[in-house]
């Protein structure tokens, strides 16, 4: 994937939500027509649709994020200090998976020296959600990249106990019944979320906030 400049950035997160927003509403309006009879079944289906747009969009932006940073090839004193600890977690892996005195010492000099080398990000394994994003997991995601994770605190019981618990549910083959009103809300609540991440973000890569 190649996200080299903030406008083809804008535009991977401007295209990855119309498609998801698009298929949401889609789906709303479908539950807002349906008869009794299917309406159970097209409630709980949105649910877990809704979960999977939800985890879906914002792995992605996360993920692409780091991309767009990595190929910015920046040096480790001039990066943003959650890219930072990134840069550097990498060298303490390094350090902790070896008993080689060699790598302890080349440890000691990394810490020790100017920082004026280029960063190493890795961006595999880093954005984890394990098919489980609760609150807490988006909160060390968002802070991963730098994100404020502020605006979501008194949605918690939302992500969790609602959108959350109610996929698991759904997705394990039990038989839970999702009221309509109460879909309607949760679908408008999780796109608001979605889309005030997605414009964070983006704001993140116009001001170059990634950079100290």
């Amino acid at each position: 994937m190649k996200i080299r400049t903030k406008e083809s950035f804008s535009d991977f997160l401007d295209s990855d939500l119309a498609w998801r927003k698009k298929e949401l509403t889609n789906l709303r309006n479908n539950i807002r027509t349906a008869k009794a009879k299917s309406l159970p079944t097209s409630l709980r289906a949105g649910t877990v649709l809704l979960y999977a747009h939800w985890e879906g969009f914002i792995k992605n932006a996360a993920e692409t994020y780091l991309i767009y940073v990595k190929f910015h090839k920046l040096r480790i004193n001039e990066l943003d200090k959650c890219f930072l600890a990134l840069a550097v977690k990498q060298k303490i892996n390094e350090f902790d998976s070896t008993s080689k005195s060699t790598k302890h010492i080349q440890f000691i000099d990394y810490i020790l020296s100017p920082l004026d080398e280029r960063a190493k990000i890795n961006v595999e394994n880093v954005i984890k959600t394990n098919s489980n994003l609760n609150f807490s997991t988006l909160k060390e995601l968002l802070t991963t990249i730098g994100i404020d994770c502020t605006p979501f605190e008194l949605k918690e019981n939302l992500i969790d106990e609602k959108l959350l618990n109610y996929r698991n549910t759904i997705a394990h083959g039990q038989r839970l019944l999702v009221e309509k009103d109460e879909y309607d809300i949760l679908h408008s609540e999780i796109l608001n979320m979605i889309i005030e991440i997605k414009n964070q973000i983006q704001n993140a890569v116009t001001l170059d906030k990634f950079k100290k």
